[in-house]
């Protein structure tokens, strides 16, 4: 019960992270890393995976690539992994006329 309390506190009170990496930092213009919170299961990550794809396609405006993908597991003090961290890091295709 307390795990399941934990989980629900965890995932309300997380949020997306977007960042813009401008071409001053070695990436080229267009580049974008999407950050977010996942309890660690496969099917949990694959459901956050459907949703960073609609983040990434709501910030490109356009189709993207999926430059690199990490998962990043956060552990406790006991050597337990609570939670990990999915980021995706993209680069925008370019706009599509409309």
């Amino acid at each position: 019960m307390k795990g399941v309390l934990a989980l629900i506190v965890l995932l309300a009170g997380c949020g997306s992270t977007i960042a813009h990496k401008p071409g001053g930092n070695g990436d080229s213009p267009g580049v974008y890393t999407i950050t977010n919170l996942y309890d660690g299961s496969q099917a949990s990550k694959e459901r956050l995976a459907g949703w960073m794809d609609t983040e990434a396609q709501k910030v490109c405006h356009s189709p993207y690539s999926l430059i690199s993908e990490e998962s990043v597991p956060t552990i406790n003090r006991l050597g337990e992994a609570t939670f990990s961290r999915l980021v995706w890091k993209i680069r925008c295709r370019g706009q599509v006329s409309e």
